[in-house]
């Protein structure tokens, strides 16, 4: 749309710091062609058949022409792929993790935006977390194009710089950027950016798969241990069992009997269990000093 204003694109291959850069300035990115045509394929694949059986929503919000699924990690070998890919993962620990010791998945799913859908309300999706963020992000997502992202067919529309600033729930239209992008392209994008999902007016469908960050700390959107509990968690790599929780944050926030809930992940785990600390070496080194210190006094 000329005029309007644009969110940058990026090459696959793109560097870490390239994508910080403009997501620090606008609050998104797009990084073209993410996914090689092969696992876009395979992604189709393996979704495909719940996208089909799912039904409409039942909210205004949602959207009542609108399909939404989750606990893609179950669904999909592809997006246990994507989740962990260095370049995501090297964003969340820089948008991230100067606020928390442990960064985690916050929300997957899938999103088909039906014909004749209305354009969402214009969010901010940090709005999950009912607190200032104290200058901090709380989340990131990553939308990948399942679909051509059109004008037409519901492409997310959002604000570039929105994270910036207060902005309005119905702003200017001139300060709209809408994300079209190509299949197999990923729209990086702050949890403080304004932004919706927009009005199909096709015939055909367009759909998109959500993959969110969040800080270690906070309750996530999507409840990971009942998407995936321990009987389907210890199939997932040990870096992916650590995103979706099974792993402590420091100190001790997350445990389970004491323990890293990563015990669960275990044959036999006893009944009973010592208790641990679970402090960063700088915070169990200032207890050590302590006790030093009344020792010899």
């Amino acid at each position: 749309m000329a005029g309007q204003p644009r969110v940058a694109r990026l090459d696959r291959g793109v560097r870490r710091e390239d994508c910080l850069k403009f997501l620090e300035a606008d609050g998104a990115v797009i990084v073209e062609g993410f996914l090689e045509s092969a696992e876009l394929s395979r992604l189709k694949a393996e979704l495909e058949p719940y996208l089909s059986d799912t039904p409409d929503g039942e909210g205004l919000f949602y959207g009542k022409s609108t399909k939404r699924t989750g606990r893609l990690f179950l669904k999909s070998s592809v997006m246990r792929k994507v989740a962990v890919h260095p370049l995501l993962l090297g964003i969340a620990q820089d948008v991230l993790g100067k606020a928390c010791s442990r960064f985690q998945i916050n929300l997957t799913q899938a999103i088909r935006i039906g014909p004749g859908e209305r354009q969402q309300i214009f969010h901010r999706d940090d709005e999950f977390f009912p607190v200032d963020n104290g200058g901090s992000e709380f989340m990131f997502n990553v939308m990948l194009a399942y679909d051509d992202f059109t004008d037409a067919n519901g492409a997310t529309l959002l604000v570039p710089g929105s994270h910036k600033r207060k902005a309005s729930r119905n702003p200017n239209p001139n300060d709209v950027c809408v994300a079209e992008m190509k299949r197999g392209s990923v729209l990086i994008y702050l949890g403080s950016v304004l932004h919706c999902g927009g009005a199909n007016r096709t015939n055909v469908p367009r759909t998109g798969v959500i993959l969110s960050y969040c800080l270690g700390w906070l309750r996530q959107a999507e409840n990971q241990y009942l998407a995936y509990p321990p009987e389907i968690a210890r199939t997932f790599s040990g870096e992916l069992q650590k995103l979706i929780g099974y792993a402590i944050h420091e100190p001790n926030l997350g445990w389970f009997e004491g323990q890293d809930p990563s015990v669960t992940l275990y044959d036999d785990v006893p009944q009973l269990l010592p208790a641990k600390d679970n402090f960063l070496p700088s915070a169990e080194a200032k207890v050590e000093e302590h006790y030093r210190r009344l020792g010899s006094s």
